[in-house]
This record gives structure tokens, C-alpha cells and sequence, in this order.
């Protein structure tokens, strides 16, 4: 579908989430939305749960409808129908679904329709965490397999569903991209380093930043473990934490027994963590589970720091070992002190960091994303598109947000 066809032509799009939330699979749909083209897509948007700290990042006048659902029990009817005249008072041509939540109540949703749309699900997760999320999985599989796309953001993570039986219509892999212009640090040398002394770092201080919610699965206890290893080699290293979340009691329990207090900073939650990622030297990501393509190691490459990652999910994809950062075994806290030791120089730094943001800007942008999606949702539209009803037109005014 081209720029030139008329709106009355254009294929509506309804987005489903599982609510506006800080995770990234949320960040990705709000990121999608503010940069799909509107001239080729009418695009709504509805979310399941009334979590909505993203929704001042959302340009909702782009959007012809956005609705919350306000999801009471697991299955909740009245959300449902509440989807389902979406999508035939809306004229929607896909759904487009993130995670399987999402995609169950997409999939029961056009399951009434009058309109049978095209599903499209997007999926953001590798291996489960639970013996309970890999049951929900047997089931989640079955609704994966009846979508007409499936959606992955990175080709392990493909390779390893469909090992496990996700075999749906056609599925690709887009990768997460972001937006590197903002990701860009433009302050002076004097300027970061006073923002480094603000948070009492010495400036002969080796400062390793971890950037993420407090979660279990992110196994901060192993970047603390790492960081006493390395103290206890005469290295100068200290830890800055970058976030907050359920673990924090956890995390600063393990600070204490394992005698970090001085040497470990909890920033707690920031709205911009550009600074605190450019106050570190090098920046790690050591989760043992869920991560598929991290938006956070993204976001700090592309500000021109080496990456330090467990080998899970798309770090290899991401991150070539040797030039733009370092892989480790998951869980292997020594292996971790060993890489983040090889980057004490600082010309080595400084070199893969250069590489990390080169790369971000060529292959992981918002736009190369966003352009991705639009093919796929045209590739898996093709002919379907109807004209516009003036019943179509009142249901998106009645639903429009200014």
C-alpha cells in the first residue's frame, strides 16, 4: 500500500498490549506507533490493563482510536466485545497482538468478528522463567500457531520456538531499533564527569552499569559477585545500578553481606538514564533468562558503550564478541569478572564503544523497525482492504483521543 492511496483506502491497524507499562515489549509498540507512517496505515491502539506510564509517550493524535480494556479476570468477556467492536467498527484489516496475553484476546476477539482480520503476534520472549509460563506455553502454542504472522525480535529466538513446535502461517524476525538520535551523548567532557562525581565516584574509579528493573531474571546478584572478585584483585571497580523493582530489598541485602556498601550506587527509577549510562565506563546486561534483544543494551551501545552480556537470547546478534563488547555463560560470575577485567583499558573502551554505536545506527534504528512492520502488515493484508463506511468514520470519532 502506498503513500498516494486515499484514506478511505488506507488498511486499518489495531495494536493490542498487554497494558502501556515500562517493559519493552510495551516501549516497542509505542515506539512502533509514533513512527508507522499514517498516510499508509490507520492505526489503533487498545491495551488490556490500565498500567499506563507510557501513555505520555504516545502521540495519540496519530491514533484513530485508543481504548483501555480494563481486564478484570483472566478471561474477561466485556473486554472482549469490547475488541471486537474495534475491530468491526473500526474497519480493521490486522491486529496486531504483543506477547500472548495480548494474543489470546486477539485471537477470541476476531474469533466473533465480522470482519475476520488478519493476526499478527509478537513475540519478545526466549526461554520461559517457570515450570508455570512453560504449561501456559502448550497453550499459548496452539493460539501462536493459528496467527497468520508471527512475529520475532531476534533469529535465536526463532529458532528456539520453533523447536519447540511454533510453526504458525509465515513468521519473521524485526529486530528492536531505537532512536539513536536521542540515544546520542552531546555533553562535554567537563559535564560528564561532574555528573560522575555527583554520584561519588572517584575519578580513577572503574564504574560497570547495569540498566534494568530489579527482577530476578536480571541476576544482579551476579554483577555484584563479579564486582567483589574484582575488588578483590586490587581493581578499583564499582557498580552503578540503574533502576528499581521488586529485587531491591534482595540487592542490597547482597550488597551488605557481601561488603559492597561503599562501593555500589541503586539509582532507583530515572526518566532519563542517559546520564547515568554515560557516567559508566562499561555497561552489562547478565540476565540468565527472558532476554530476547534488549532494548537497554540498545540504548547504551548506541551512546558508545562496550557491551558486557550474558550469551543468551540475541546477544550474539547484537553484539559480535571482540568488537563491539564481550559474552559470557550466563550464571558464570567468573567469566564475568574476567571479561569486565579485560576492559580496564581505556583505549579499548573507547574503541569497542565507537564500534557498538556504529553498529546501532546502521542495523538496530526505529526506522529500519518500523519500515519492517509495515511491510509485514502489507505483505499479510495484501487485497483485503475494504472502503471505509460511515458507520467506520463515527466509530473512529466516538474513539478518537485529541
Amino acid at each position: 500500500m502506498t503513500a498516494g492511496v486515499t484514506a478511505s483506502r488506507r488498511p486499518g491497524v489495531l495494536f493490542v498490549v498487554n497494558s502501556l507499562g515500562t517493559g519493552g515489549a510495551e516501549k516497542q509498540v509505542v515506539t512502533v506507533l509514533n513512527d508507522l507512517d499514517t498516510r499508509r496505515f490507520r492505526l489503533h491502539l487498545a491495551y488490556l490493563k490500565r498500567d499506563e506510564k507510557l501513555l505520555g509517550e504516545l502521540r495519540r493524535d496519530r491514533l484513530a482510536a485508543l481504548a483501555c480494556c480494563d481486564v478484570a479476570r483472566r478471561i474477561d468477556g466485556k473486554a472482549i466485545r469490547q475488541l471486537r467492536e474495534l475491530i468491526d467498527g473500526g474497519g480493521i484489516d490486522a491486529v496486531v497482538c504483543t506477547n500472548p496475553y495480548s494474543t489470546l484476546y486477539g485471537q477470541l476477539a476476531r474469533r466473533g468478528s465480522s470482519r475476520d482480520p488478519k493476526l499478527i503476534a509478537v513475540f519478545h520472549t526466549t526461554v520461559p522463567r517457570s515450570v508455570k509460563e512453560s504449561v501456559e506455553m502448550l497453550l499459548y502454542r496452539r493460539l501462536f500457531n493459528r496467527s497468520d504472522l508471527m512475529v520475532y525480535v531476534c533469529e535465536s529466538q526463532r529458532d528456539y520456538w520453533r523447536r519447540k513446535g511454533i510453526r504458525p502461517a509465515a513468521d519473521e524476525v524485526i529486530y528492536n531499533g531505537i532512536d539513536t538520535d536521542y540515544y546520542t551523548d552531546r555533553r562535554s567532557d567537563g559535564e560528564r564527569l561532574a555528573f560522575r562525581r555527583s554520584l561519588r565516584f572517584a575519578d580513577g574509579d572503574y564504574v560497570i552499569g547495569l540498566c534494568s528493573v530489579l527482577r530476578p531474571e536480571k541476576a544482579h546478584g551476579d554483577l555484584l559477585e563479579a564486582v567483589w572478585k574484582l575488588r578483590s584483585r586490587g581493581v578499583p571497580a564499582k557498580a552503578l545500578l540503574i533502576g528499581d523493582g521488586p529485587e531491591r530489598g534482595t540487592i542490597e541485602r547482597a550488597v551488605s553481606r557481601l561488603g559492597l556498601e561503599q562501593h555500589v550506587i541503586i539509582t532507583g527509577l530515572r526518566g532519563d538514564v542517559r546520564p547515568c549510562i554515560g557516567a559508566c565506563d562499561v555497561m552489562t546486561l547478565v540476565s540468565r533468562s527472558v532476554e530476547s534483544f534488549s532494548l537497554a543494551a540498545l540504548e547504551s551501545m548506541s551512546l558508545g558503550k562496550p557491551m558486557i552480556m550474558s550469551d543468551i537470547g540475541g546477544a550474539r546478534e547484537l553484539v559480535i564478541h571482540g568488537e563491539h563488547g564481550l559474552l559470557f555463560p550466563p550464571g558464570d560470575t567468573q567469566a564475568l569478572a574476567t571479561c569486565l577485567q579485560n576492559l580496564l583499558a581505556r583505549p579499548v573502551r573507547e574503541q569497542l564503544g565507537r564500534a557498538a554505536a556504529l553498529r546501532v545506527r546502521e542495523r538496530f534504528t526505529v526506522r529500519s523497525m518500523s519500515e519492517r512492520f509495515a511491510d509485514c502488515i502489507d505483505g499479510v493484508i495484501e487485497d483485503r482492504v475494504q472502503p471505509l463506511t460511515s458507520a467506520d468514520n463515527e466509530h473512529a470519532r466516538r474513539h478518537r483521543i485529541a
